[in-house]
């Protein structure tokens, strides 16, 4: 058996450590907890926009939507880092570690990599910008860079895209010269149409008026399209035709499908409507041969020496 003063040196030991021990495992249990209510509270958050997406509608509330599930992915993440790593702290300084070397140590070196990674620090702060201004957000549809596709995951150093064939873009938000969103409170679907010579424009114009009109009073179209039809008129002349513009105001996301609908059924009515969409046409005149080729030389040779 050890000494009565061991014994009882070895049991204040114990309750030492115990003691720290517990200390330590508060300090963890306690970022286990704020985690828990963190992510509980940013789920009541998506809830809430849902519901007030249902309830009232709107382009204004999807917008919301949009960007409270943007927003809140990156401050949770950002949270939830940020209360382990003082969680882990004070555990550490609770069994004794003097944490403080370490904090002047990790802010040297973040100094250091600050240096040596500005890129990823300016990256960062872009994408710090992109999501305080709203300017992008998960779900939308978006051309970044001459780059197009639907925004999977973003990040305060990367966004993610996945094209319309299925390839997925990574591009550093520092790198983001050109951003274009068209999925951002409404867009417009736009018709460009070319009408021959031979026709009255003010026909086309008539008939593309006409299919909105039924599309808007279409069930399945109606909460798409949200104005008539903006007619523009005779927007310019071409060789092929007079070009005739329009365009029509939707739901964000939805003007392709829009536009796709509304040329379809322009292309099945406009011939018996009197109003013919115009196409390049080329004349080939044919003679013999042998006249052609040696008229076709002289030509040609009469261009170069011009």
């Amino acid at each position: 058996m050890l000494p009565k003063a061991e014994t009882q040196a070895l049991i204040t030991r114990v309750d030492r450590l115990l003691e720290k021990s517990l200390d330590a495992a508060v300090y963890l249990a306690g970022a286990l907890v704020v985690t828990i209510v963190i992510t509980a509270v940013f789920r009541w958050l998506e809830r809430y926009s849902r519901k007030l997406i249902q309830e009232r509608g709107g382009l204004e509330v999807a917008e919301f939507r949009k960007q409270t599930i943007t927003v809140a992915l990156i401050t949770r993440r950002v949270l939830v880092f940020s209360i382990w790593a003082v969680g882990l702290a004070l555990s550490l300084k609770a069994f004794g570690f003097d944490v403080q070397p370490l904090l002047a140590g990790a802010g040297v070196v973040g100094i250091a990599v600050g240096f040596a990674a500005q890129n990823m620090l300016k990256d960062m702060i872009a994408g710090f910008f992109l999501l305080a201004e709203g300017q992008i957000r998960i779900g939308d549809s978006v051309t970044i860079n001459g780059l197009s596709g639907a925004v999977e995951e973003l990040s305060l150093r990367n966004t993610v895209m996945r094209g319309f064939d299925g390839a997925v873009h990574v591009i550093s938000n520092g790198t983001i010269l050109q951003l274009s969103n068209h999925t951002r409170m409404f867009a417009y679907a736009v018709f460009d149409l070319s009408v021959d010579w031979r026709d009255d424009p003010d026909r086309m114009a008539a008939l593309l008026r006409e299919i909105t009109d039924e599309l808007r009073a279409e069930e399945e179209f109606a909460k798409v399209v949200l104005e008539p039809l903006e007619l523009l008129g005779v927007d310019r002349f071409a060789q092929e035709g007079v070009y005739v513009k329009a365009r029509l105001k939707t739901v964000a996301g939805e003007q392709w499908r829009m536009a796709r609908e509304v040329n379809r059924r322009l292309r099945q009515r406009s011939e018996a409507a009197g109003a013919r969409l115009a196409t390049a046409q080329r004349t080939v005149m044919a003679g013999p041969e042998g006249e052609s080729g040696r008229g076709a030389g002289r030509s040609d040779a009469g261009a170069a020496r011009s």
